[in-house]
């Protein structure tokens, strides 16, 4: 039984060992979003998302022309 309880210490301390690496990575993430003038992960995300949309709809409309001309 003891031995169980070891396991299951070691396989505790692990995960927190884990888990600290895991925050620092994210910390030091946040602090160079910040460092680069992005002030809020959510508004990196949206910005993305928005430049996708513009390049989706610049894309299709570039398409509709070319297959206009051609017909």
């Amino acid at each position: 039984m003891r031995a169980m309880a070891d396991g299951t210490d070691d396989d505790l301390a692990l995960a927190r060992a884990e888990t600290r690496v895991l925050t620092d990575q994210l910390r030091q993430a946040r602090a160079d979003l910040h460092r680069l003038g992005i002030a809020d992960q959510n508004r990196a995300l949206l910005h993305a998302a928005v430049s996708g949309a513009v390049g989706l709809v610049a894309g299709v409309a570039i398409g509709l022309t070319i297959s206009k001309k051609r017909a």
